[in-house]
C-alpha cells in the first residue's frame, strides 16, 4: 500500500512521475524508529534540491506509516521498510515495500561479494530518484563477477554512500571514509561506542581496504557483511557483535 500526498492506493497504482528525494525508515510492530532524523534529512534535501520542504510532522508520518502497515496486512514480527519521498511538485508520499525475513535491525544471513566500480561521489545526503537508479545501475555492471558494486573514485579511494556507509575492522579498531548525520551512519556510530571500540573516520584506499579484517555496509533495514573484495577474503565476527549492539 502507498500513501499519496492524502489519497491511500494500491502500490500497482502508485506513480512517481517527477525527481524526488527519498528517505527509507526501518520498522517493526508497526512501529517506525528514528522518524524525527529521517524527516530532518528530507527536509533539508528538499530545501537544496527543490527549494522547498515538506511540513509533515513526526506524529503525522508516524501515523500515516502505522495505518499503512496495518492496511498491508504486515506480520507484526517482520521488519518493513517505507520509503518516505518528497518531489519537486510538493507531494509527499509513503510506500510499504517488501518485508524481510527477520526481525529487527540485525545482520543479513547472506553475505556479499563485491567488485571495484569507478563512481562519482553522492551529491547529496539522501536518496533521490537518480540516485536509486544510479545504485541500481552501478550493481548491474558487476553482475556475474559480484554480488554488488564497491564505488572508488578515480584515484583509487573508497566512496562510502550516506544511505549505505561502508564501515571496516581491523585490530580491533572500527573504521569509515566518511561521517554522515544519516540514520544508517549514526546508528552503526552508537551500537560501535556501546561495544567500547573506537571508530575512526579516515580516507580509505582499496589496497587498505583489503588489508581488514572484516568489511560490513549498513542501510535502512540491517547490515550486510560482506564474505570477499575481488580475492580477498574477510571474516565477520565483530560484524555480528555490532549488529546485536544496535538498538
Amino acid at each position: 500500500m502507498a500513501w499519496d500526498d492524502g489519497r491511500v492506493v494500491e502500490t500497482k497504482d502508485f506513480r512517481l512521475p517527477h525527481p524526488y528525494v527519498m528517505q527509507r525508515v526501518h520498522t517493526l510492530d508497526y512501529r517506525a524508529y528514528n522518524v524525527s532524523r529521517h524527516l530532518m534529512l528530507l527536509r533539508d534535501a528538499s530545501i537544496e534540491l527543490f527549494g522547498f520542504a515538506t511540513l509533515c510532522s513526526v506524529e503525522d508520518a508516524e501515523r500515516i506509516i502505522a495505518k499503512l502497515l496495518e492496511l498491508s496486512r504486515v506480520s507484526h514480527r517482520l521488519s518493513t521498510p517505507v520509503a518516505m519521498r518528497h518531489d519537486a511538485m510538493g507531494h509527499l508520499s509513503f510506500e510499504v515495500e517488501q518485508p524481510t525475513f527477520y526481525e529487527g535491525y540485525s545482520l543479513r544471513a547472506k553475505r556479499l561479494s563485491l567488485a571495484m566500480l569507478t563512481m562519482p561521489s553522492p551529491e547529496y545526503v539522501s536518496q533521490t530518484s537518480v540516485s536509486v537508479a544510479v545504485d541500481a545501475m552501478a550493481d548491474s555492471r558487476v553482475a556475474g563477477c559480484a554480488d554488488a558494486a564497491l564505488w572508488v573514485d578515480d584515484r583509487g579511494n573508497v566512496i562510502s554512500r550516506p544511505w549505505l556507509p561502508l564501515f571496516a575492522v581491523y585490530g580491533g579498531r572500527v573504521y569509515t571514509p566518511m561521517e554522515y548525520d544519516t540514520v544508517e551512519f549514526v546508528v552503526t556510530r552508537d551500537a560501535i561506542r556501546r561495544l567500547g571500540m573506537e571508530l575512526i573516520a579516515h580516507p580509505m584506499t582499496v589496497a587498505s581496504l583489503k588489508r581488514m579484517d572484516e568489511v560490513f555496509m549498513v542501510d535502512a533495514m540491517g547490515i550486510t557483511s560482506v564474505a570477499s573484495i575481488e580475492e580477498h577474503r574477510l571474516l565477520s565476527m565483530i560484524t555480528a557483535r555490532i549488529a546485536d549492539s544496535i538498538k
